[in-house]
């Protein structure tokens, strides 16, 4: 699921916690999942897809779009908020170029930018 909210996080007493947009879209996805178990039977029967351990990942906007929190405060309000997650994880596009880029063994032009969002990443060796 990809999400482009006004707000990735908001302050809260001391501490930056996700926006409103992040939790409405978290709640989503496990609307989706409880679909998928409740027709587990079914699609495992038709399809012949096993979906007993599915995982739904939240891939919200880049953390550059809201420039008056620091890039590591958004990573840190997000990191905390998934290890209270079961099967939902919440991360930036930012971060899942990051993570997926040593994999294709080149860097992601443009993807990492907020200018580059939804655009089709080219990969450079």
């Amino acid at each position: 699921m990809k999400l482009r909210p006004a707000l990735l996080v908001k302050r809260h007493w001391k501490a930056w916690v996700p926006a409103a947009g992040v939790h409405d879209t978290v709640g989503q996805a496990v609307n989706y999942l409880l679909g998928q178990d409740e027709n587990r039977e079914r699609i495992r029967r038709e399809f012949g897809i096993e979906i007993r351990r599915v995982i739904a990942v939240v891939l919200i906007d880049h953390p550059d779009l809201q420039p008056q929190v620091a890039e590591d405060e958004i990573n840190e309000a997000l990191r905390t908020f998934n290890t209270h997650l079961n099967r939902v994880e919440v991360m930036t596009y930012k971060k899942l170029v990051e993570t997926v880029e040593p994999s294709l063994g080149g860097s992601l032009r443009r993807a990492t930018s907020p200018q580059g969002f939804g655009q089709t990443p080219q990969l450079s060796v």
